[in-house]
This record gives structure tokens, C-alpha cells and sequence, in this order.
């Protein structure tokens, strides 16, 4: 077998750093003599009060200063103070004492409510050994507010020097809350700068004082937000781009970015994230919405699983990609910098493999792998599956995921993968149970306290029975969307081969373009990056061959294998993204030849998946998800078959009728239709 594809990652790498902390004493733990290991050892002494003065001295902000003063009319005393308040707004604070209390809270809901806090530490000592001689970024994956703080108490556990971390604003508004935060060492960020110059100069030049000049590793967080799917967002750019440019004038000879997965068993936010994508807009960050969230801690939530890529080096990516740096002169001064066209495409691929190597170093549970297989069922139309069925499949799933190249936290052999999925089951018992026939059925979580008003919903107000039927179904999805970095390739492939209309056989050539064509449209879905298409297809096709869901001809064609159980299951896991996705071109075909805001095309989106998911025409409720319905918006204004316009300070949408017919008419023939049986066994399924 080619083992390119077989993960060298080893699951008895990672260790229980949590073990060690039963039976002893957590105060005394937290109070330890600590004396961290440096990201970037200086010759010279800083300390966040310094860095804000440096940053206002600094001849840009100045610049920008004098700029603003002349064109408001406002004394330059007045903004040097705008300016103060703005980087007191920002800058963050390091205090033991906080970081000791807080690690301690930590540990205490870590040990109640976790079965194990599990650190790959053959890479953390990766990660050690480059450390010290240059600026480091720590990367995390976004999927839950806990990201964060388990980083954080991480680094102390290895005496790594707590990171400068990047938050949002929401967490700055929370009484206490936000001093807490910030004396343990976040800064903190306004989601959108506007044309606001001070204040995006003050940040920039802040960010890049962190990199030259701080000790401790900057840690951001590259999809900007939180991935309420548990799939990667595309990344963002500008953060990344600040945090370079010291590199890009030459203020710093390299900075070593560490892209890190962090991945749940269970999700804290889960049924909150569920509704977010249903359209429920998000509570409020509130230091009252944390207290009562301390219910939660009655839950179990299973293993948290945390794996340091392997650094990446900005220069030798740099010196890759046949780059040469624009070193600043007396013309152009480093404190002017403005990244070229070359640099802007580099911080876009620097970005893109960051993305690439979290999701590479993620960690597949047992109820990710049960979550495809209750998928599958719903959709098979084949009822609620037996326990014994249940294994069965999770055991065959687990071998086709590691060719694949996942690593699955189950041991082998049939009794190892039984007590897996008894394990999971109980974890995941609030939205999964073993009937007393030893069937695996869906649990009803909707109930009337979810309600809200329809004023205040981001999309259509729906009905108490089709949130019902969503709700534990978008939860649902929420488990199996991290396995789908490992099987979105094959099943475009396996998608393509299987609507091959009288033909048997196709070039590879044929193959790639109608491949291309759904990588193209899903790219905001799955964070594809265009420039390794041709890559992933060929990784895509092999995979496939390995498996016998494609099998090469003797006319150097291909044409589907026998594994047709596999064949259906990846056709299975489309299925939402194709119904979505075809709702969105037809609604926008039909409504938008006159400019639509965007809320207004989700909310008329999400309305109509409604109806044709109570006719049947529609099987999965994922398809109901608004944030699908934005990604799709996005990809069809990426191929110009939907124009973005700006009037009056808003966005609005409109359709380029013969181009967004060409995208509707190739992705209808992509539909996989299943037996109308399926929905009535899905409205059964839910106990």
C-alpha cells in the first residue's frame, strides 16, 4: 500500500497533562516557582507600559498625527491623547498573579468536567528547540472560547512564557471579565477598523512593536472568529499581514509561525452554535451570561486534544516562493512600508498553510466517525442503526480514514472500538441514546425556552417542527464536519465519476476540469486555495484507487470501482452542501436581478429550504444553515455569476443571469437523489 497518504503521527504521543494533577494540591501546583522559557530573548528589557510609549513615538503614528491634524483642524495635543486612550483601548498587561488564579479556575473545571487534557509533546518539544532567536507565532484552530485559555494554561504547564494573545472587543465590554483578560496578557482588537486611519496605525504599529521588541509569542487566531461548523473558515489576511511586515523591511531576520490544532470531543458551545447557524443571533458576551454558564460544568465533555505542527519558517517560505525582501531607503523608510502585490500573494499563502497544517494535526474521536454513520443512515432512509451496526461501521470507517491520513483516538480490534462508542454515547448522552432495543437514536433538544423573537432572527422565523428536526441534525453535522478535510477531495471525485451520464470511462483531464469546477464553487465552504487544485486532485485520485472507489483503465481512463458502500457514503456527505448550495443559485436565478442586501437573499434562502425540505425535494436540515448560504454568496461573487455593489453604505447583491444559469445548470446535474422514505425515517429518528 503507498503509505504517502498513512499518518506518522502516533496517538500514544499525546499525554494526559491533566493526569498528574489528580490527588495533589492545585493551589500549590499554580504557585510553583516559574520561570518561563522566552519566545524572543532581547538584549534589552521591555514591559507593556514601554511598548505604548514606543508605539507613540514612532515617526508613522506621528506622521499620521500631524496628517489628521491639519486636515480636522484639531490640535495635535488632543490626538497624542485620542491616540493614549486608543493604545490603553488595545494593549495588554502581564500579571502573575492573575495568570496563577485563573490557571487555578481552570484547572478546577478541567478536572470536573474533562476526561483528559491531551498535549502531542514530541511536538511541543518540537516547538522548544526553535525558540529564542526569533519572533514566534502561535496559530490555534478557532472552535470554541476556550481556545484561548487552555493555550495559555498550557504554555505555563511547560513554562513557555504566556503568549500576547489577540481577543475581539466582545470580551474588552465584559465587566471584570475584560481586566482579567487583559492582565493575563490579551490585547485586544475592533473587528473593523473603517476609515478610521489613527486607529488602524496605532494597532498596526502596536502589533509590530510585539514582534521586534516583545519576549513572549504572539497568539492570533487565524479565521478571525470562531468556526461555528467545526470546519476551517477561510483565513483572514490583515492580522497576518501586520505581524510580517517587521520580517518584510528586515526589522527581524525570521519569524517562526506554529500553526495548532486544538479539537474537542465535545464542544462546550455545541446547541448554541446550532442555533447560530439556524439564525438565533449569539448572546451577548456578558460576565452574567458567563456565571450562568457555569451550568454547564454538570456536563461531561470528553478529551480536549492539542498538536503543535511543525514550525514554519517565514524566510525559508519566503526565499521559496523566489521572493526578495524590499528593504527599506531613504526613499521609501520601513515605517512606510505598504506590501506589493508579491508580498500581499505571499501573506495569502502563508495563511493558506497554516490553515492547511491545523486541520492536518487534528485528532478524529469516535463520535466524529458514529456522526458520519448517523448521517448516512438518515439518509439511507434505513432508520435508526443497532449498536452492533454502529460498530461494525465505525470500525470500517476508522481504516478508511487512516489511509486517508487521520489519526483516530480508538485502539484496534472489535472490543477496543466498542468501548469507543459506549464512551462516546455517553459523552455526547444529551443529544444521543441507546434505545432499550439497542438502537443509537437522536434525542429531541429543541424545546420553547430557545425561542426568541422573530424581530431579532438573522434569518427566517421557522417552525417549532422543523427546528425540532434541525436542531439535533445540525449538531449532528457539527461532529462530522472535522473529518471532512480527509474526504472532500474523494467525494468531489467520487461525485463527478458517478454522474458520468452513459459514459463508463473519463480522462483525467475531463475529470479535473468538472472536479475544478465544484472546488471553485465550495471554496468558502472548505477553505480551498486555488494554487493546490492540481495537487489535491491528484492526492484525491490515489486515494480513491487505494481504496477501489476508482480504478485506473487500460486506455489510461478511469471509472468507478466496487466499494460502493464507500461511494455512497461520500456522495452522503455532499448532500446538504449540493441542496444549499443549488436552493441558493435557484432563489437568486429567480429574485435578485434587482440589487438584494445580503440579509435579505439568507432570510428568502433559508425560507424556501424550509418549504422544500417539509415537501421532501430537500432531505438534509444542514441545508438550512445561513452561514452555508453566506459561503455560497461568497464563491458565486468570486466566479462573477453575482455582482457586489456598494450604494449608500451598503452591500447589496445581484445576479448575472446568463453566468449564474451556467453554475445552476452544472451543479443540478450533480443532485443525488434518494428514496422519499428518508425523510419520514428522519422525522422518526428524532425520539
Amino acid at each position: 500500500m503507498n503509505m504517502e497518504f498513512e499518518t506518522t503521527r502516533s496517538i500514544q504521543a499525546f499525554k494526559d497533562i491533566l493526569c498528574d494533577r489528580y490527588g495533589t494540591s492545585d493551589f500549590m501546583w499554580m504557585s510553583q516557582n516559574w520561570q518561563p522559557r522566552l519566545a524572543h530573548q532581547h538584549t534589552f528589557k521591555t514591559s507593556p507600559q514601554k511598548m505604548k510609549l514606543d508605539v507613540l513615538k514612532c515617526p508613522r503614528l506621528q506622521h499620521v498625527i500631524e496628517e489628521a491634524s491639519e486636515d480636522q483642524e484639531v490640535p495635535k495635543e488632543q490626538l497624542y491623547k485620542t491616540v493614549q486612550s486608543i493604545l490603553d483601548e488595545i494593549g495588554y498587561n502581564r500579571r502573575l498573579p492573575v495568570i496563577r488564579w485563573l490557571g487555578l479556575l481552570l484547572l478546577k473545571v478541567l478536572k470536573r468536567t474533562c476526561n483528559g487534557l491531551y498535549v502531542n509533546e514530541t511536538s511541543i518539544n518540537r516547538v522548544l528547540s526553535v525558540m529564542g532567536d526569533n519572533p514566534v507565532i502561535f496559530a490555534p484552530s478557532h472552535r470554541s472560547y476556550g481556545d484561548f485559555i487552555l493555550m495559555s494554561y498550557i504554555c505555563f504547564h511547560y513554562k513557555i512564557e504566556i503568549p500576547a494573545i489577540a481577543a475581539g472587543m466582545d470580551f474588552h465590554s465584559m465587566w471584570l471579565m475584560g481586566h482579567v483578560l487583559r492582565d493575563s496578557c490579551a490585547f485586544f482588537m475592533r473587528r473593523s477598523f473603517g476609515s478610521d486611519k489613527l486607529y488602524w496605525t496605532a494597532f498596526s504599529e502596536y502589533v509590530q512593536k510585539l514582534v521586534t521588541d516583545g519576549e513572549a509569542a504572539i497568539e492570533f487566531f487565524i479565521e478571525g472568529t470562531r468556526s461555528r461548523t467545526a470546519k476551517s473558515l477561510m483565513p483572514k489576511f490583515g492580522f497576518l499581514s501586520m505581524t510580517l511586515v517587521p520580517f518584510l523591511t528586515g526589522r527581524v531576520p525570521d519569524i517562526t509561525i506554529v500553526p495548532i490544532n486544538i479539537s474537542y470531543d465535545r464542544t462546550l458551545e455545541e446547541i448554541l452554535f446550532a442555533y447560530e447557524l439556524l439564525g438565533v443571533p449569539k448572546p451577548k458576551e456578558s460576565t452574567s451570561g458567563l456565571i450562568k454558564a457555569l451550568n454547564m460544568l454538570n456536563e461531561r465533555y470528553g478529551k480536549v486534544y492539542v498538536d503543535f505542527a511543525e514550525p514554519l519558517s517565514v524566510r525559508e517560505l519566503f526565499q521559496l516562493n523566489g521572493l526578495q525582501r524590499s528593504l527599506p531607503t531613504p526613499e521609501s523608510p520601513q515605517d512606510q512600508h505598504t506590501l506589493s502585490a508579491n508580498e500581499t500573494m505571499f501573506c495569502v499563502d502563508v495563511a493558506h498553510r497554516v490553515v492547511q497544517q491545523q486541520q492536518r494535526h487534528s485528532v478524529i474521536t469516535a463520535f466524529n466517525l458514529i456522526s458520519i454513520i448517523l448521517n448516512n443512515s438518515v439518509l439511507e432512509g434505513s432508520g435508526p442503526p443497532l449498536l452492533n451496526e454502529v460498530v461494525a461501521n465505525v470500525s470500517w470507517l476508522k481504516s478508511v480514514m487512516e489511509v486517508l491520513g487521520a489519526l483516530i483516538d480508538i485502539q484496534d480490534g472489535p472490543v477496543n472500538v466498542e468501548v469507543a462508542v459506549k464512551e462516546a454515547i455517553a459523552v455526547h448522552k444529551s443529544l444521543v441514546t441507546l434505545t432499550p432495543t439497542n438502537h443509537l437514536k437522536l434525542i429531541k433538544v429543541h424545546t420553547t425556552a430557545h425561542r426568541v423573537n422573530p424581530a431579532k432572527l438573522k434569518g427566517h422565523s421557522m417552525s417549532e417542527h422543523t427546528m425540532g428536526v434541525a436542531v439535533p441534525m445540525v449538531m449532528i453535522q457539527h461532529y462530522l464536519n472535522p473529518c471532512l478535510h480527509y474526504l472532500i477531495g474523494p467525494a468531489l471525485v467520487t461525485l463527478v465519476m458517478w454522474h458520468l451520464d452513459d459514459a463508463v470511462e473519463i480522462t483525467r483531464g475531463d475529470l479535473f476540469q468538472n472536479f475544478n469546477f465544484l472546488r471553485l464553487l465550495f471554496a468558502y465552504e472548505f477553505a480551498f486555495y486555488a494554487a493546490w487544485a492540481e495537487k489535491e486532485f491528484d492526492d484525491a485520485v490515489k486515494q480513491l484507487e487505494m481504496l477501489s472507489v476508482v480504478e485506473p483503465t487500460k486506455s489510461d481512463r478511469l471509472k468507478l470501482g466496487n466499494h460502493r458502500k464507500l461511494q455512497i457514503l461520500l456522495l452522503n456527505l455532499l448532500q446538504p452542501f449540493l441542496e444549499g448550495y443549488l436552493t441558493v443559485c435557484q432563489l437568486l436565478q429567480q429574485t435578485a436581478s434587482d440589487p438584494c442586501s445580503e440579509s435579505l437573499l439568507l432570510t428568502s434562502t433559508q425560507r424556501r429550504v424550509e418549504e422544500l425540505l417539509g415537501s421532501g425535494i430537500i432531505l438534509h436540515p444542514y441545508a438550512l444553515s445561513l452561514d452555508m448560504h453566506s459561503a455560497a454568496l461568497q464563491a458565486l461573487t468570486a466566479l462573477q455569476a453575482v455582482n457586489r455593489l456598494k450604494r449608500n453604505g451598503m452591500v447589496l447583491y445581484q445576479a448575472q443571469t446568463r453566468k449564474l444559469l451556467e453554475v445552476t445548470q452544472k451543479l443540478g446535474k450533480y443532485k443525488f437523489c434518494h428514496d422519499l422514505s428518508a425523510v419520514i425515517s428522519l422525522f422518526i429518528s428524532i425520539v
